[in-house]
């Protein structure tokens, strides 16, 4: 919870809980489990002040105003752990009709659907019509009946316990409205789920799932007559997202009624009620408009000819012009108006550029591509902000908007140019199409648009009778996520052998020594693997280098568990896409990457060249230009002040140098200065220079009547400062430990296993240690890779220990690594686009074999013996090495193991 929301009527908010934990914590923790233990919640825990949030500018009517719940946080703490319980259970629980609350599933799934029924309906020909009913529930969450929802939680299969839980959390509270800062008399509701209830989302999510499931039914029956937007695509009857929903319907009468009699069996037994006034039916073209009006009098719904907004999205009914999109800039414009730009530093303004003006167009962006026009104003509006610029006074850009928006290693300010991160987020979306084929979104695109195989490229090219959103998903497609694009390797009979990113960061074509025949376009991954023997090395070797061929031994296919080939995302580490690393692939500037110092500050000398000023003199000495380097070191106020700070011998070239070469040096000389390093003492020295010459310019009295001494003062008192602040990050103290590997429990065997790789990736080995409760050798063996990275070395390491466990019918195992990474794969799983999957699969193979594996990480302390292993086969050949019997290499760190000998390490406290 956020430290400083807002407290329920014990007055308590969390910070409180936060700073006194020492305090209350065990309390609080009793309380918790209390209730979990018994199903009472003490008098007043789940009572709540009740605040009223107006939804227009100028309310009038009660049905204006949002009802918000202000919670005791005790009380929040049991509903939010019930919530992290149930999270993980909602995608089984809840349809693929529905988008809120659901871990996977995003609002961008529903407006996609929305826009492309929307886009077919423009331009449905034929005698069958079709309709979209866009419905309003009436105060949705506030009119729940709570008997309705306790059959809901029977329905859904859940513990009677917990139903008996979230009961009590969620019926008898004591309700005080707080209007205009005063509490109201208390009074007990008798239905409604709260909003600010962090369960409620989640329950509400689920009744509504009754009103799903009562749909699905009457399709099933053939009554309810569901739209098709492509022939073998799925069906459309319904989408929701919490309370707004969508129906699709054939646009008859008959289908009205259908409609109408499974949204009052709903209302009847929920306790729901539509709003008509805020409901709209929208017809297909092909809809005559004596029908429309009918079924318009029969739902007693108006009809029309534009949905306005869905989820915050405008649906298009026409071509997009720089009016559709026209809130956002008032939303950024607006938000501008609300900051008073010159009162701010200008670090303060970058901050506020990056974290708000950037976000805000974030949610228009993910589904469309804005107009250029658009995008360039949006772009302008941050220009003129970050330089301080109003209506009434424009300010000087220092430099132009391409290089402040590039990185900041590269000289930039990292702010994020508007069409690129349009194109990242749009990237977003196809990357999620082209690698989820079972969610309804999903499958209405690739149905319609027949999205196919990454590599025949057909299906992405523009036609014109492609929905605006599926035009600009394309986009993203097409610039961004196939050029981007890897694999993760599996069976091997998808991903292409020399054209597709799947060994290497680049395909195995750009690394050939000689051209390849025009016939291994198509030849795949599994075509050049043989079982049993591995890679067909004599159909590799005179095309590649000896590196390649190392970094192919690294590599295996998987017949074993069936796994196929797999989409990874090539610009991340761990294989995931991001709207981040997206952008950055888009922005990637492909000349030399080098430190950039723009110089440009507003000297006299600059502001000469600009044409602002008539003299280029120092305004101080009134004798030299007054460039950068001059202002800092050259003026004779500030040489004076350097000849008494720099020693005698260092003067010379401290005076010679340039200005880069200048402050990079000095900055990085930590040589001891009365007590302090030279690098702060130079540091305060030319922050100072520019502060004196600012107020010489603009009168501010900076008098001081001895400059050295002040500076060595501020030195002091910022070095003291830097050394608190370093203590205080430091505390997370460190103890030395003695470490030594611990035999395993009886009846047990200890499998150890490690991992070497000579760079990153680099050459690699691996190697491995079977030990009883006598640390008696039960088996060990040692493979040399080839070249790989650290974390695929401790992996295949794992590997191959639990095939030999396994191969010696060992039932009771543990296995000890000292690579908290793998561990973590191991017991928590890898995401299928991580480039490690394929091997971590495999290890999964062992693991869920009928016998009992522990996992755990040491210190490489204690894991001396698979260490010395690992080092000896850097000299051995490539492959793997068994030994019935220890290696003599390894006898001293056996003997130091069996006798329990211990080494010393700095752990964490």
């Amino acid at each position: 919870m956020g430290k400083f929301k807002a407290p329920g009527p014990d007055g308590y908010q969390p910070v409180f809980y936060h700073e006194c934990w020492d305090v209350v914590g065990q309390s609080v923790v009793q309380f918790a489990l209390d209730f979990f233990e018994t199903g009472d919640l003490p008098c007043g825990t789940n009572d709540a002040l009740l605040v009223l949030i107006a939804k227009v500018a100028k309310p009038e009517r009660i049905m204006q105003f949002r009802p918000i719940s202000l919670c005791n946080v005790l009380f929040k703490t049991i509903t939010k752990a019930m919530v992290l319980r149930l999270k993980s259970l909602m995608p089984k629980l809840i349809g693929p009709a529905q988008s809120s609350f659901i871990p996977g599933r995003l609002s961008t799934d529903n407006i996609i659907v929305v826009q492309e029924a929307v886009h077919s309906m423009r331009r449905k020909k034929g005698k069958k019509g079709w309709m979209l009913l866009k419905l309003d529930l009436e105060k949705a969450y506030d009119r729940i009946r709570w008997d309705f929802l306790e059959d809901t939680l029977h329905a859904a299969r859940l513990p009677d316990k917990w139903v008996k839980w979230i009961m009590a959390c969620v019926t008898g509270p004591s309700m005080t409205l707080l209007w205009n800062g005063e509490q109201t008399e208390p009074f007990k509701p008798a239905r409604g789920l709260r909003q600010g209830d962090p369960l409620s989302p989640y329950l509400f999510v689920l009744c509504l799932e009754r009103l799903c499931h009562l749909i699905d039914i009457s399709v099933a029956a053939k009554d309810w007559k569901p739209i098709h937007l492509s022939r073998g695509g799925p069906t459309l009857s319904h989408i929701c997202f919490a309370d707004d929903l969508i129906l699709f319907a054939e646009a008859s009468v008959a289908q009205i009624r259908v409609i109408r009699r499974v949204l009052e069996r709903f209302c009847n037994a929920s306790g729901q009620k539509l709003s008509l006034e805020k409901s709209k039916i929208f017809f297909s073209e092909n809809v005559h408009r004596d029908l429309a009006g009918q079924i318009s009098a029969v739902s007693g719904i108006k009809a029309t000819k534009d949905l306005g907004k869905y989820l915050g999205m405008p649906v298009l009914h026409k071509r997009i012009n720089k009016e559709t999109f026209g809130d956002v800039i008032e939303k950024v414009s607006s938000r501008l108006a609300g900051w008073r730009g010159r009162f701010l530093s200008f670090a303060g303004r970058i901050t506020l550029t990056k974290s708000v003006l950037s976000s805000i167009p974030v949610h228009s962006m993910s589904t469309i591509s804005l107009p250029a026009s658009t995008l360039e104003t949006l772009d302008k509006l941050s220009r003129a902000f970050l330089w301080g610029s109003t209506i009434e006074k424009k300010r000087q850009h220092l430099i132009s908007w391409k290089r402040v928006c590039s990185p900041k290693p590269a000289g930039g300010l990292g702010i994020r140019e508007a069409k690129h991160m349009n194109t990242a987020l749009l990237a977003k979306v196809g990357w999620r199409v082209i690698r989820d084929e079972t969610s309804l979104w999903a499958r209405v695109l690739r149905g319609k648009y027949r999205v196919g195989n990454v590599h025949d490229k057909s299906w992405t090219l523009t036609k014109s009778n492609w929905s605006s959103t599926w035009r600009s998903i394309g986009r993203g497609i097409r610039e961004v996520v196939l050029p981007g694009l890897g694999w993760v390797l599996g069976d091997g009979r998808e991903i292409r052998f020399w054209y597709d990113k799947w060994l290497t960061d680049e395909p195995l074509c750009d690394l050939v020594n000689r051209d390849l025949p025009a016939s291994f376009q198509e030849v795949r991954v599994n075509d050049l693997w043989r079982n049993g023997y591995g890679w067909d090395f004599a159909h590799v070797k005179q095309f590649t280098s000896e590196s390649v061929n190392l970094r192919l031994a690294s590599m295996v296919v998987d017949n074993v568990t069936g796994a196929r080939d797999r989409y990874s995302w090539g610009e991340s580490v761990n294989g995931e896409f991001t709207v981040k690393s997206a952008y950055s692939f888009l922005t990637r500037d492909s000349s030399p990457k080098q430190n950039m110092v723009h110089q440009v500050i507003m000297t006299n000398a600059e502001r000469h060249r600009r044409h602002l000023s008539d003299t280029s003199l120092c305004s101080v000495c009134k004798s030299g230009v007054e460039t950068i380097l001059h202002i800092l070191r050259d003026c004779e106020a500030m040489m004076g002040i350097w000849r008494r700070t720099v020693a005698v011998r260092r003067i010379q070239p401290f005076t010679a140098q340039s200005v880069l070469e200048w402050l990079y040096s000095n900055l990085g000389n930590d040589a001891d200065t009365e007590g302090s390093p030279w690098s702060t003492m130079f540091a305060m020295g030319i922050w100072w220079a520019w502060k004196w010459r600012c107020g010489n310019v603009f009168g501010t009295d900076w008098k001081c009547r001895d400059r050295v001494r002040f500076l060595k003062d501020q030195t002091k008192e910022v070095y003291t400062a830097s050394l608190r602040v370093l203590e205080g990050t430091s505390r997370a103290a460190r103890e030395e430990r003695l470490i030594q590997w611990v035999p395993p429990s009886e009846g047990w065997m200890k499998l150890n296993t490690d991992g070497a790789s000579r760079g990153n990736p680099g050459l690699a080995t691996a190697g491995g240690v079977l030990r009883d409760g006598n640390g008696s050798w039960g088996g060990g063996f040692a493979l040399n890779i080839g070249i790989c990275s650290a974390p695929l070395a401790e992996l295949w390491g794992v590997y191959y220990g639990l095939y030999i466990a396994w191969e010696k019918r060992i039932t009771r195992l543990e296995l000890e690594v000292d690579s908290e990474i793998v561990v973590s794969f191991l017991k928590h799983g890898i995401s299928d686009s991580h480039p490690l999957s394929f091997l971590v699969r495999l290890c999964y193979g062992f693991l869920s074999r009928d016998w009992i594996v522990r996992i755990s990480h040491v210190y490489r302390e204690a894991n001396r013996l698979a260490d010395g292993l690992a080092n000896y086969a850097f000299t051995l050949p490539l492959g793997f090495h068994m030994f019935e019997s220890r290696p003599d290499v390894v006898n001293s760190i056996v003997f130091e193991d069996v006798n329990l000998s211990a080494h010393p390490r700095f752990v964490r406290v």
